[in-house]
């Protein structure tokens, strides 16, 4: 019986299978990370637009009193623009822009601070003037956001 020899050491097989592990772990390596890096920025952006407030800007389109009626912006207002909308926009550093008063955005525009509580889907704002107001979040079946709810003059102006 004749036993096979093994290869040496420096023979060219052994050197050719060693130099393919380095490349084999350096790309898995570097696949890993890859996977890492993108899945932590998935997850950072899903988590922060999964709130969907940030980076969007809502617009008045209806209006109810206090007994719950549907009214006109226009009488909310007390003007007689036909396509009246305030608007409001949130910024995921915490600050806001905020319009609601008649006539053009630069005329009234206000700015301020807000807090997100998440387990009550209410937005805590502060405006420049230290004035306090509460926006209430409603959701679609999905957790998409329906609609901002906005106290103003007596009235409910809805968002969206």
């Amino acid at each position: 019986m004749s036993k096979k020899k093994k290869p040496k050491r420096n023979s060219p097989a052994i050197k050719k299978k060693k130099s393919k592990k380095p490349i084999v772990i350096i790309l898995a390596v570097v696949l890993a990370v890859g996977i890492a890096i993108t899945a932590f920025a998935v997850f950072n952006n899903v988590s922060k637009n999964s709130v969907g407030i940030y980076g969007n800007t809502f617009k008045s389109v209806s209006a109810y009193d206090a007994s719950g009626d549907e009214v006109k912006l226009q009488d909310v207002y007390n003007v007689l623009y036909s396509s009246y909308q305030g608007t409001a926009a949130f910024n995921d550093d915490g600050t806001f822009t905020f319009w609601m008063t008649p006539g053009s955005a630069d005329d009234g525009t206000h700015k301020g601070t807000f807090t997100y509580n998440k387990d009550k889907d209410i937005i805590n704002a502060t405006f420049d003037n230290r004035e306090k107001v509460k926006f209430t979040i409603k959701r679609n079946s999905d957790g998409s956001v329906k609609r901002i709810e906005v106290p103003y003059q007596g009235y409910t102006v809805y968002m969206s």
